[in-house]
């Protein structure tokens, strides 16, 4: 399906760029052409006191997938989004509800250039899973036409913009593990964070943040910092650490949609699972294993016994450079 965006998603045109030429592509050019959008991990989640602006404090942990969406740019005259992959019909139809489209309206903006190109994003994440799918698509779109047009995407501007996109863009822009605070703009990159052997389970039922937060009443206190964080170099040691910790929106989310307390039941019951826990606020479930062979049994095990399911073996990984400056 194609979404043309409409004229008033781009705000305050400026001079048009040049357009790209019809140069024969090569392979190499094909590949920077690419973008990786990987869903994202909240290895735990804690929510404080809501802000005047409705935004609310939280603390997380932070990890990427290497498992995601997956975005396409093709030079052309206009500017069109296409949708492909088992979830492209659960997208907004209104490109000014898009947050990819709105992530390349903002680039427009602040570059004052005419985005001449097609994206094709291919969605292989479920919409409003708690993966932060949208959020990974509008940063990979952010990053892929940086670099198209030649430009950082880590200046000001663009990180300005990746906040008003979302409170889960910013760190998605990046990619990396990393200690979140704030309303999610305040990132510390865990670089030593080992790959974990997770699996993803959705019940293929939309859960909308709005809808959670409106039901969710802060009483926990944040730990207020990083400063005691032990080093993460053995997956034992970020076990440990998680164990303490947990999800402030579980017990809410699992209100609205009770196949969430299913789901962490028929996880913990797995062998080789060490930790079950609901990402973001869900309704998408994970666990860690001790191994990819226990990750792969219990994702047989678990598609066959809930084919309404969304089962995804995944591990994670570090899938883009750390370069806030």
């Amino acid at each position: 399906m194609e979404r043309k965006c409409p004229n008033r998603c781009f705000l305050a045109r400026s001079a048009v760029s040049k357009r790209v030429s019809s140069l024969a592509e090569n392979p190499s050019r094909n590949t920077r052409r690419c973008e990786a959008a990987p869903a994202k991990l909240n290895l735990f989640l804690h929510v404080g006191g809501r802000l005047e602006n409705g935004n609310h404090l939280l603390e997380s942990l932070v990890v990427f997938a290497d498992f995601g969406d997956k975005l396409r740019l093709t030079p052309s005259g206009t500017f069109a989004l296409k949708h492909t992959g088992p979830f492209a019909k659960s997208l907004p139809r209104a490109a000014v509800n898009d947050l990819t489209a709105c992530a390349v309206s903002g680039l427009s903006n602040i570059f004052s250039r005419e985005p001449a190109f097609t994206l094709v994003l291919e969605k292989n994440i479920p919409v409003a899973a708690g993966l932060g799918g949208g959020s990974a698509d509008a940063a990979a779109a952010i990053r892929l036409v940086c670099r198209e047009w030649g430009v950082p995407h880590t200046g000001l501007d663009v990180r300005v913009l990746a906040e008003r996109l979302g409170a889960d863009v910013p760190m998605c822009l990046y990619g990396v593990p990393a200690w979140v605070a704030g309303v999610g703009e305040r990132l510390t990159p865990l670089p030593q964070m080992p790959a974990l052997d997770v699996l993803l389970v959705n019940p293929l039922q939309r859960l909308r943040t709005a809808d959670v937060f409106a039901e969710f009443t802060a009483t926990d206190c944040l730990d207020g910092g990083i400063e005691n964080l032990p080093s993460f170099v053995a997956s034992a040691a970020a076990l440990s650490f998680l164990q303490g910790r947990q999800n402030h929106l579980t017990d809410v989310a699992g209100k609205l949609c009770p196949a969430i307390k299913k789901i962490l039941d028929t996880l913990e019951q797995q062998n080789g699972c060490c930790l079950a826990r609901m990402t973001g606020s869900g309704p998408t479930c994970f666990a860690i294993f001790e191994d990819e062979g226990a990750c792969t049994r219990a994702a047989r095990a678990i598609a066959a016994q809930y084919a309404g399911w969304w089962v995804q073996r995944t591990k994670t990984n570090q899938s883009t450079e750390w370069d806030p400056n």
